[in-house]
């Protein structure tokens, strides 16, 4: 994925975003984003299915009726999902979406854009650094797969880290064009862009173990035994 995607003009094309989360940054937006936390946690549901059906089952052969079963389980299931809902909809809107730096040339002010809004402006000197954690995961030897990549980003100001902590960035992100995007764009403001990276080799999966062998047992068996004649 091109690094254009992660740190790209804004909007109104007065300040670049480096986009950490997609949505936010609006109501509008945030009513989107409550909105997929709960078709989220609808989804997640689907998942214990399994163990809905079984309950059913039992209910039923203890004696319940199974529309009565059912609709006991459907109603914990949606009061879990409503209990719910309201925490993890606060996190979507509090967390980070993106990081805004204007002007586009020379940026020397930057806020951050979380789910239900922008906040305000504050000089980019505040900013101490953007970490880039890169993890490799190498293919061993004879194995058919790519190797694997995660591009991880953290934004660091003066106060601590105020962009929401260690954010994903999209699959196949071109870590090397988004580290110099990055150090073109912040460099002149002093704003230090740094990168780690770890490789690891992929974990060859182990042949699958025998049964026991018996004739090694059976063997050792007859050669321990009394010798007749003695």
């Amino acid at each position: 994925m091109s690094a254009d995607e992660v740190l790209r003009r804004g909007r109104d094309g007065t300040t670049v975003d480096l986009v950490l989360e997609p949505g936010g940054g609006s109501w509008p937006a945030a009513g989107l984003l409550v909105l997929r936390t709960l078709a989220v946690l609808l989804a997640v549901g689907v998942v214990f299915l399994p163990a809905v059906i079984l309950l059913v089952v039992v209910a039923v052969v203890v004696g319940a009726t199974f529309v009565g079963a059912v609709t006991v389980c459907g109603a914990l299931w949606a009061s879990a999902v409503l209990v719910l809902w309201p925490f993890v909809a606060a996190g979507e809107l509090r967390s980070v979406r993106r990081v805004q730096f204007a002007p586009v040339r020379a940026p020397a002010e930057l806020r951050f854009v979380r789910g239900a809004g922008a906040g305000a402006w504050a000089p980019i000197s505040g900013l101490r650094r953007i970490q880039l954690d890169e993890s490799v995961e190498v293919p061993y030897e004879g194995d058919p797969e790519p190797a694997g990549r995660t591009l991880d980003i953290t934004v660091v100001t003066a106060t601590g880290d105020d962009g929401g902590g260690r954010h994903r960035a999209p699959k196949g992100t071109d870590a090397d064009a988004l580290q110099r995007a990055l150090e073109e764009l912040l460099g002149p403001a002093g704003v230090r862009v740094l990168r780690s990276t770890e490789r690891r080799v992929r974990p060859k999966p182990q042949p699958p173990s025998g049964g026991w062998v018996y004739g090694g047992s059976g063997s050792a068996n007859s050669g321990g035994g009394f010798s007749g004649g003695g």
